[in-house]
């Protein structure tokens, strides 16, 4: 079997950033929960940077509107300046406060700033990974 075909069955996207010039909005993936998840993995990307960069939190709440969220890691903007770089976040199940399930990544650039960003998780425990896989994958390619 193929990495790439055993990771996918390990992995699974569950919330995503496409490809963006964002100005100065703020960019966010989706919502997500984590009760059936141990662990997600935020990829941010980002292409030319303008301004001191971007402010960038990954915020929990307790409901999928996320009213109420509170940002449990954050990178200041003038630390997320590079251009063509990336920049992981891993969030822990068990890091999140009592009470809060949902997860997502918030963006906001100081200037037109090109990103997009990936969330992987392990596959859920109780349901099938393509439940709620958000992958829009054009091609996977393996050499065997």
């Amino acid at each position: 079997m193929a990495f790439c075909e055993r990771l996918s069955e390990q992995l699974a996207v569950i919330a995503t950033v496409d490809p963006t010039n964002a100005v100065t909005l703020i960019t966010a993936t989706d919502v997500f929960s984590m009760a059936m998840h141990r662990r997600a993995l935020f990829i941010l990307q980002t292409g030319a940077t303008v301004g001191t960069g971007i402010l960038c939190n990954i915020e929990e709440g307790p409901v999928v509107g996320m009213t109420g969220s509170a940002a449990i890691l954050t990178l200041a903007a003038t630390a997320v300046t590079a251009t063509d770089s990336q920049f992981l976040f891993e969030v822990s199940g068990e890091a999140m406060a009592a009470g809060n399930t949902f997860l997502r990544g918030r963006f906001t650039p100081t200037g037109a700033t090109i990103l997009s960003c990936v969330v992987l998780a392990d596959v859920e425990r109780y349901h099938p990974a393509s439940d709620r896989d958000l992958a829009s994958v054009v091609s996977i390619q393996a050499a065997n």
